[in-house]
């Protein structure tokens, strides 16, 4: 029998094999109103790893990890959603990079 308040096993952070990750700046209308939890729900349905954070700047940092199918999947989300008239952001992609993946089990919002 496996209590509710049991631990869960502890999952190792791997990095998948044709893993890709982009590090991905966003500027303008982007801290205040809901950016970061945006980012969290497009990365949950891209199926992508990483981190969001505010910058001191005023711009977002974000990390996005997997298929390169996926980081498009989450860019376009992303997008979508700055597009949107139904949403208070008003931001830009300013810089995307390509960097090394790293071991991730997850997304994650990061405090600053």
């Amino acid at each position: 029998m496996r209590w509710p308040w049991s631990r869960k096993p502890k999952v190792e952070p791997t990095i998948p094999d044709g893993a890709v990750r982009k590090r991905l700046r966003y500027v303008g209308k982007v801290q205040a109103v809901g950016f970061r939890f945006t980012v969290d729900g497009c990365a949950e349905e891209a199926g992508v790893t990483g981190w969001v954070k505010n910058m001191d700047d005023g711009s977002v940092l974000v990390e996005a990890q997997g298929t390169s199918e996926q980081v498009s999947r989450f860019l376009g989300l992303v997008q979508e959603q700055i597009d949107s008239p139904r949403t208070w952001i008003e931001g830009r992609l300013e810089s995307a990079e390509a960097i090394e993946p790293r071991p991730d089990t997850r997304f994650s919002i990061l405090n600053l």
